[in-house]
């Protein structure tokens, strides 16, 4: 309103999000609040694949048409054209100031390249559904994920703790960048740090004599001292790690059993405590693994793992307590209830980049006033990562000697020191952790990484899974009273009730089983007007460069064990 009234004629913008189409409702908003009183020019981003999906949210002009019968146009109105090697897949109409004069001569359309059985079918490929144990804090959780990068650099991990009190649950969601290996690195030995850090010591007295033997004796099996330590549970991802890797991290984990044995503070064996823990020193050894220790030479895998990075959050359940852990920006939302039983987000995590001022203000203060305008540039760590917290980016934590020595004769990207760097670490993997303490209103819980957030917000993540697990009940044959088969004592009142709530299920009924799957399908292709796209899936899907318009996506879904709840407070009181 103000540019309006300053006389401004066109406001250029991607919806405040870093492209057009993340910001496309925005953008509708924008447009819808304008009434033509000032140009709305979508911009950021725009290719032929989120064309037609932009164009569908911001204008209600847009509609195909045939370039044998183009319908009049002022200069406030242009046609569109999007090419693929010189067909025109789509036209539409946009807000412009400027007229296109040559026209094609012929117009072809370009078929749908995924059939709805195909678009499906890709979007199932890792979705997986595990029930856990009886009498646990949760019921069961559902997985997937849908990479963008080649290949992925997202990764999940679930798995209970090994020990005298086993109702001890961890989730995490792990989100790499400058490649998949610092993530998967994560992936599998984070939990092992978690789960050492939470033992007692006659436990770890025991697991340490077990793991010597394991590693003296077979060092070909590396899973052999992580199953003393967890349980995990279902990973579609291909282990990245080579094979003496893997055994070099078994070697340290055992140091690092060792360590914890040898100094614990029975004073300091709380969770908080523990899961800190856990995340410093296991970024600990991930930096200090990449420097050989003479005569050795510089093993290059240890090397990519530590100058990759990777965010994580982490859950950990036990009983009612809930606990997330989390570093960088990948979120962690409940699905919970009010008193009168309708759905709410709550957040339980907070990111840690530029949007966050409290973070910007821990990074400010950690460094000398002299670099307050050089610290944070661009909106980025040293105008280079956008997360302010990850495992990790020894770009932004050794010594410029140790980057100097280590890094650069190996650094094929120029100079391994960033402009700037004037007093490491910028950077840390400290998590920020958050307690919450569980109740029969909390439903489920959402781990997911900025692939879903960037395109989803948490209120309409809560909204969508909820639905989805009434319309998911319509699955099921229905039957009156289940339970006892009492079926002469219900009121036609009763009957009713159950008849109405039946009905809704089946209108609400999803095209997938599976609500981590469901999320991702409606991330990808549904409206502003909740209408399912099947052109824009199939374009997103097929699009031969899909970093280009999004992330990878990947989601957990717990969900909570309600009788268990039960149990648990009657044994409070």
């Amino acid at each position: 309103d103000q540019l309006i009234q300053l006389g401004f004629h066109r406001i250029l913008t991607s919806g405040q999000e870093t492209n057009a189409y993340y910001g496309r409702k925005c953008i509708r908003q924008m447009i819808t609040h304008a009434q033509n009183r000032i140009i709305i020019l979508p911009g950021c981003g725009i290719n032929m694949t989120n064309l037609e999906s932009i164009l569908r949210e911001t204008d209600e002009m847009f509609r195909r048409v045939s370039l044998n019968n183009i319908p009049f146009y002022s200069k406030q109105s242009s046609h569109l054209l999007s090419l693929c090697n010189n067909r025109i897949v789509s036209i539409g109409w946009y807000h412009s100031d400027s007229i296109e004069e040559n026209l094609p001569e012929e117009q072809a359309y370009e078929e749908q390249r995924l059939s709805s059985h195909e678009a499906t079918k890709i979007l199932r490929t890792h979705e997986a559904s595990v029930t856990l144990e009886a009498s646990c804090p949760v019921k069961y959780y559902q997985v997937n994920y849908l990479g963008a990068n080649n290949p992925p650099e997202d990764r999940q991990a679930q798995a209970r703790i090994q020990s005298s009190n086993s109702n001890t649950y961890l989730f995490g969601v792990f989100d790499g960048h400058g490649g998949p290996w610092c993530s998967d690195a994560i992936g599998h030995r984070l939990f092992e740090y978690i789960a050492v850090s939470l033992h007692s010591p006659n436990d770890l007295e025991t697991i340490m004599q077990k793991g010597k033997t394991i590693i003296s004796s077979n060092r070909q099996n590396p899973r052999n001292l992580s199953s003393l330590l967890l349980h995990s549970y279902y990973s579609p991802y291909k282990d990245v790690r080579s094979s003496k890797t893997k055994e070099l991290h078994q070697i340290n984990l055992l140091k690092h059993i060792e360590e914890v044995y040898t100094s614990f503070d029975a004073d300091n064996t709380d969770i908080n405590s523990a899961l800190e823990s856990a995340f410093v020193k296991l970024d600990r050894d991930i930096c200090a693994e990449a420097i050989p220790t003479p005569p050795q030479q510089v093993n290059e895998d240890l090397l990519h793992i530590s100058t990759a990075g990777s965010c994580a959050c982490v859950a950990l359940v036990k009983d009612t307590d809930l606990y997330i852990a989390n570093c960088g920006d990948a979120r962690a939302v409940l699905g919970t209830t009010d008193n009168h039983g309708n759905s709410i987000a709550v957040s339980l995590s907070n990111d840690h980049n530029i949007r966050n001022q409290n973070e910007v203000r821990r990074v400010l203060s950690e460094h000398p006033p002299n670099e307050s305008h050089s610290v944070i540039r661009s909106d980025r760590l040293l105008g280079l990562l956008m997360p302010f917290r990850a495992f990790g980016d020894i770009r932004l934590k050794w010594p410029i000697n140790t980057l100097r020595e280590y890094l650069q004769p190996y650094y094929k990207k120029g100079d391994a020191i960033p402009h700037f760097y004037i007093t490491p670490p910028y950077l840390t993997a400290r998590p920020e952790i958050m307690k919450y303490k569980l109740t029969k209103k909390d439903k489920f819980l959402v781990l997911a990484t900025d692939g879903l957030w960037d395109l989803l917000t948490p209120e309409k993540v809560v909204e969508l899974i909820s639905n989805h697990q009434k319309g998911v009940q319509s699955f099921d044959r229905f039957v009156l009273n289940k339970s006892d088969g009492k079926i002469a004592s219900l009121k036609l009142k009763d009957i009713n009730e159950l008849l109405s709530a039946r009905q809704q299920a089946i209108k609400n009924q999803p095209m997938d089983q599976n609500s981590a799957t469901d999320l991702i399908r409606h991330a990808l292709a549904y409206t502003s007007k909740g209408k399912f796209d099947s052109k824009l899936l199939s374009d997103v899907l097929t699009f031969p460069n899909p970093r280009s318009i999004r992330d990878d996506i990947t989601v957990t879904i717990v969900y909570f064990n309600q009788a268990m709840f039960d149990q648990y407070e009657g044994k409070a009181k």
